[in-house]
């Protein structure tokens, strides 16, 4: 799970322009299966970004080739599935 900020300054005019290439780039991820859910809180300048990766170093590539990410400070958080939802 990644969550992003967006940097101080950045106005939504920048986030507008990027909005096109940032879908485009989302569905590429998306279909190789390295993307899941995006969810954006705008009013607290926050995006919630579900990514699969082996380790932080691809999580954070794959990140990098999202156009908005850019605008971002990223925070990266290892999940695991909810307690008995794990393969006996």
């Amino acid at each position: 799970m990644v969550v992003a900020t967006f940097k101080d300054g950045v106005t939504q005019e920048e986030i507008r322009e990027l909005i096109p290439a940032e879908q485009a780039q989302a569905k590429v991820l998306e279909e190789k299966g390295l993307l899941g859910v995006i969810k954006v809180a705008m009013p607290r300048r926050t995006v919630f970004i579900e990514a699969f990766a082996q380790d932080e170093t691809d999580l954070a590539s794959t990140i990098a080739s999202l156009p908005l990410a850019k605008l971002w400070d990223l925070e990266f958080f290892a999940t695991t599935p909810p307690a008995g939802t794990l393969p006996q």
